[in-house]
């Protein structure tokens, strides 16, 4: 597709992409292109979307076929094509389309000199209505499933195999095995457990989407945002708008008492730190959800150590605000556990917001105090220090090497 100069820089606006619609129209006539063309008619899967009639508000590029509109995107791979018109979403629209994209853009590309570009390309593919948690899966299965060596062709009948044949091919299973074990498998489950995955382009660099960040509070939207921190992705709160959102999105998941919701917000991938308003809503709004607002102290704690260590300002959190204390005792003395349980927990973070150095002893420590099921706190797996993607922690000590 040289012929026609087709950048994805000229694929941001419907007017920038007319610009080079006479060229890509001139090219289609190539007799290269019109046996690709040919090829790609007799493709059953394509599903041929008929434009019977010509729009003249749209571009000349904009008109043309949907097959040919397949195979420009298969050429250019490049997100901003659908993005740039609703006619290019409308063509492209299929989940085998999005699939293909979804597993070239995910990826690694040990080739490629620009790490933050590739970034971005995946941070702007996850921006996508159509980028669903279950094709996410999909894409990161099939990427895997190229990763390991060919299986072993079905074993012939005895009449024309020896023993000789029956010691090769067991030692082929024995080499496939081995390389097989070599490749981590992803676990959409349990990420927690999953080990690096070294052929995904998933690292810091990537965030989340907004539409992960508020409600509602899906179990599959929140597996996905599980599965994305613990892959080390992140957000920029100086660089999107994303900061603003998770805000938004940890009152909605306060006050739906969505724990998972609260403790992704306030793990340090999103970093939402809660402050003493939003505390006092959680525990004297709504009803003091141990697994909520346990949390919402955990990241509101982290922040006053980290920020102590770091020489930042503080987060504006009072663990001994006079109203919130009232509260405690008014409900301790009418009997409610809840009173006794929080005013252990925020005299432990009184007393530890000094501390020099928090990780992951730290929490645990935290979590012995008021974390535990008998305090009726759900344990949510999350990361609670930042992470660091094995490529990105080597990276330094490479620079520093030169």
């Amino acid at each position: 597709m040289e012929g026609c100069a087709l950048q994805p820089s000229q694929l941001s606006t419907p007017e920038e992409v007319s610009i080079g619609a006479s060229r890509i129209v001139s090219f289609l006539h190539h007799e290269s292109l019109s046996v690709r063309f040919h090829a790609v008619n007799n493709i059953s899967s394509f599903n041929s979307k008929k434009k019977t009639k010509r729009d003249p508000t749209l571009s000349k590029f904009e008109q043309l076929p949907t097959e040919l509109v397949h195979v420009i995107f298969q050429y250019c791979n490049n997100i901003s094509l659908p993005l740039s018109s609703y006619v290019f979403a409308r063509d492209l629209s299929y989940r085998n389309t999005y699939l293909r994209f979804a597993v070239d853009t995910l990826s690694k590309d040990d080739a490629s000199d620009d790490k933050f570009a590739d970034a971005a390309a995946v941070s702007r593919m996850l921006q996508c209505k159509w980028m669903t948690w279950d094709i996410f899966k999909d894409a990161i299965q099939e990427i895997h499933k190229r990763r390991l060596p060919p299986s072993c062709a079905s074993s012939p009948s005895d009449s024309d195999t020896d023993e000789s044949d029956d010691e090769d091919a067991e030692e082929n299973q024995d080499e496939d095995e081995a390389q097989r074990l070599v490749v981590p498998v992803p676990n959409f489950s349990h990420p927690h457990n999953q080990p690096h995955l070294p052929y995904l382009t998933l690292s810091s660099s990537i965030q989340p989407p907004q539409s992960l960040l508020h409600e509602p509070w899906t179990t599959p939207k929140l597996e996905f945002l599980n599965y994305l921190i613990w892959s080390g992705c992140t957000i920029d709160w100086t660089s999107s708008s994303r900061g603003e959102t998770a805000t938004a999105g940890l009152a909605t998941a306060i006050s739906g008492h969505s724990h998972t919701a609260v403790a992704l917000l306030c793990s340090p991938a999103i970093n939402v730190v809660p402050d003493t308003t939003t505390l006092k809503i959680a525990v004297m709004d709504h009803g003091c959800n141990p697994s909520v607002v346990f949390y919402m102290l955990v990241a509101a704690l982290r922040a006053h150590i980290v920020s102590r260590a770091s020489g930042d300002s503080a987060p504006d959190i009072n663990f001994r605000d006079p109203s919130l204390w009232h509260w405690v005792e008014r409900v301790e003395k009418a009997g409610n556990r809840k009173g006794r349980w929080l005013k252990e927990v925020l005299r432990f973070a009184g007393d530890r917001m000094r501390a020099s150095v928090w990780d992951e002893e730290a929490f645990e420590e935290f979590r012995r105090v008021g974390g535990r099921e008998e305090d009726g706190v759900v344990r949510v797996d999350v990361p609670v220090v930042d992470l660091v993607v094995p490529e990105e922690e080597a990276e330094p000590a490479a620079a520093a090497a030169n």
